[in-house]
């Protein structure tokens, strides 16, 4: 975290911007420094950053309603442009940047000198931040409805990382969850979670209260 950091009042996160911001982060949501100073070290403060494909598009304007005390006055914005006359893909919206969401990206985040860039990490509390609403914005995030079961997309994140979500999952809400070995497009080993079928009815009845409609497919529904 950049020096400045320690001289700044960090304001407690409003709760109902935690929780599902946890869920989008486990997901493909991220927090990102968008200035660099002098010396080429990111400068003060992150932002989050989200970007859905079209299909979603009903998704990312209810995120942006969630968020929209911490962004600026404008909606999620087309990609691409519509003035280049090409078909739209996707919408993405950002926040401002603020002294929290850098605290939490020193949290999420570890820098990488190989790569020389910030890689998203699960914290090891993440046991003690994840809620319903958490799970149900992770699901609707970057899940997806296999058979009788859920699954999640987490082959971004290490086995013993994965591990430590499994357990979350399992403490926190008493679900049946297991790992699956997968193989990512450019043949790198990745594991996924995935919640047994048997814990179907209960997954729903944690997660359903804030699902949208567009969204309930992701749990057969």
């Amino acid at each position: 975290t950049p020096e400045e950091l320690k001289n700044e009042i960090i304001l407690p996160i409003p709760k109902e911007i935690l929780d599902p911001l946890i869920g989008n982060l486990l997901g493909d949501g991220s927090l990102r420094f968008t200035h660099k100073d002098l010396d080429g070290k990111p400068k003060l403060n992150t932002n989050a950053l989200y970007a859905m494909t079209l299909k979603n598009k009903e998704y990312i304007f209810h995120l942006w309603l969630i968020y929209k005390d911490i962004c600026t006055n404008t909606e999620p914005r087309p990609w691409p442009n519509p003035n280049t006359g090409k078909p739209i893909s996707q919408y993405a919206f950002n926040t401002k940047s603020l002294p929290f969401l850098t605290k939490l990206h020193s949290q999420w985040y570890q820098w990488s000198e190989d790569q020389k860039k910030f890689i998203k990490i699960v914290p090891l509390n993440i046991g003690d931040i994840l809620t319903p609403i958490g799970l149900a914005h992770w699901i609707m995030d970057d899940g997806f409805k296999t058979g009788k079961r859920v699954g999640l997309c987490t082959e971004s994140f290490s086995l013993t990382e994965v591990e430590l979500l499994k357990k979350a999952l399992e403490s926190n809400f008493d679900l049946k969850v297991s790992i699956h070995n997968r193989k990512t497009s450019g043949g790198i080993q990745g594991y996924r979670l995935s919640i047994s079928g048997l814990s179907r009815d209960k997954l729903i009845s944690l997660v359903e209260p804030y699902f949208i409609p567009s969204m309930k497919y992701k749990l057969g529904l």
